[in-house]
């Protein structure tokens, strides 16, 4: 029993040797700062093996002197190392640097001239950029990777989308103070005079609920109507609700 153990470990001990296969370990940095990188793709190009760093940056692979391994990171460059020997190595990746044009911006609407004690934007650690280093609560420690400010690339656009949207719902309201007319409703709704123009200040609606994909105009009217007949005379008046 002893004597096949033996003969196996020979045997085992002997194809890896033919294959000259070790491992090799290390660690993976952020260049500059140091910062260890977790989850960096490690992969032997000559063996096809793969793996990943550890939370602090450590990683193991089986390769040999001669193999060539490559170094992928989500916001970094990929890195390559040739191995010529099988001491632990510290390798040290570089982020991504996307160059963004310049952009003059130009305030046209007067504003700022208007009011000489408007407060101006201050930034003094990022200086309005949008892309920067990742740092600890402190602002001062880096701890690797790269932070997106998306704020500065979408103030913009929040404004321009909320001028549309007024400018829409200005659009519709012009659209419903035509509708709501006393000679269009007249055709729907038997009144007139006074009582037309209480009903018209009661029950023309806002641009929410006319914009209702369930709102249509002939069966909404009936409804309001059918209320319109369970008022008393005071509840009809308008003028008086709405302090006019």
């Amino acid at each position: 029993m002893v004597r096949n153990i033996l003969i196996i470990c020979i045997c085992f001990f002997g194809v890896l040797t033919v294959r000259g296969q070790s491992v090799f370990s290390g660690r993976v940095l952020e260049s500059k700062t140091r910062v260890v990188l977790h989850a960096i793709r490690v992969e032997n190009l000559n063996n096809k093996l793969k793996t990943i760093t550890g939370d602090d940056g450590q990683f193991a692979i089986a390769a040999k002197p001669g193999d060539l391994l490559v170094f992928n990171g989500f916001a970094y460059k990929p890195d390559t190392l040739l191995i010529t020997d099988m001491h632990a190595r510290e390798i040290f990746m570089e982020l991504k640097t996307t160059q963004l044009k310049q952009v003059t911006i130009t305030d046209t609407s007067g504003r700022a001239k208007a009011n000489a004690n408007a407060v101006q934007h201050y930034d003094p650690l990022y200086h309005g950029q949008a892309v920067v280093y990742q740092r600890d609560a402190t602002y001062l420690k880096p701890i690797g990777g790269v932070a997106i400010r998306l704020h500065y690339w979408t103030k913009d656009e929040h404004r321009k989308r909320k001028a549309a949207q007024s400018a829409k719902e200005r659009e519709i309201s012009e659209h419903i103070s035509n509708v709501f007319t006393p000679l269009n409703i007249s055709n729907y709704v038997p009144l007139k005079g006074l009582d037309m123009d209480n009903f018209l200040m009661l029950y023309t609606p806002d641009v929410k609920e006319y914009t209702d994909k369930r709102f249509e105009l002939i069966p909404y009217l009936n409804a309001c109507y059918q209320n319109w007949q369970t008022l008393t005379p005071e509840q009809r008046k308008a003028s008086d609700i709405f302090g006019k």
